[in-house]
C-alpha cells in the first residue's frame, strides 16, 4: 500500500532526485526549445526540496510504496502584491508520480495532502503551473476541481540568440 507522508530532513533523496530528472525530461517535451534543461546538478536538485524543508511556509510530501519514493508534491505559500484583497496564495511547484504508479490515485492523493496544508496555512487559493501541451496534466487538475486562471503567451523574436 502506498502511504503519503512528508518529506523529513532524514529521507533518503535518490529517488526524488531520479523523479525530478524524469519530470524535467518529460516536461520538456511540452516546448522543445523553451522547457528544455541546460544543465540539472544533483545539487540543485537537494536544494530545491531543502527549501521545503527549512521553512513553515513550505513542504513537499512524498508517496511511499515498499521503502521506494513513487510520488511527490512540492508546494509553497506565496505573498501577492499588497494592492491585492487576497494577500497570500498556495503555489504548487511540482507534482510527480513515477511512470510506473501512474493512474492508481497516488497523485490525487498528494494534491489533496497540499490542499489540506494550504487550508492549514489559512490560503483560500492555490495555483499550478502546466505547459498546455500537457493535456493529461491539465484535465487532472480538472478533474479534481480546479479550473483555468489565465494564459501565458509565449513570443520569440526573429533571428535572436540567447544572450548568456
Amino acid at each position: 500500500m502506498t502511504t503519503i507522508r512528508r518529506l523529513g530532513p532524514d529521507d533518503d533523496l535518490g529517488d526524488l532526485i531520479a523523479l525530478s530528472r524524469d519530470f524535467f525530461k518529460e516536461y520538456a517535451t511540452h516546448h522543445d526549445e523553451f522547457f528544455q534543461i541546460d544543465e540539472l546538478h544533483e545539487k540543485d536538485i537537494v536544494d530545491y526540496f531543502a527549501r521545503s524543508l527549512n521553512t513553515e511556509a513550505g513542504a513537499t510530501f512524498i508517496a511511499v510504496l515498499n521503502g521506494r519514493i513513487v510520488g511527490y508534491i512540492t508546494l509553497f505559500v506565496r505573498q501577492q502584491s499588497p494592492f491585492y484583497k487576497i494577500k497570500k496564495y498556495g503555489a504548487i511547484s511540482g507534482l510527480m508520480v513515477h511512470k510506473d504508479h501512474r493512474r492508481q490515485g497516488i497523485a490525487s492523493r498528494l494534491l489533496a495532502e497540499a490542499t489540506a496544508f494550504f487550508q492549514q496555512k489559512g490560503v483560500k487559493y492555490f495555483a499550478v503551473y502546466t505547459a498546455v501541451a500537457n493535456r493529461a496534466a491539465a484535465k487532472f487538475y480538472e478533474r479534481n476541481g480546479m479550473t483555468p486562471l489565465y494564459i501565458t503567451m509565449i513570443g520569440e523574436t526573429p533571428n535572436s540568440t540567447e544572450a548568456l
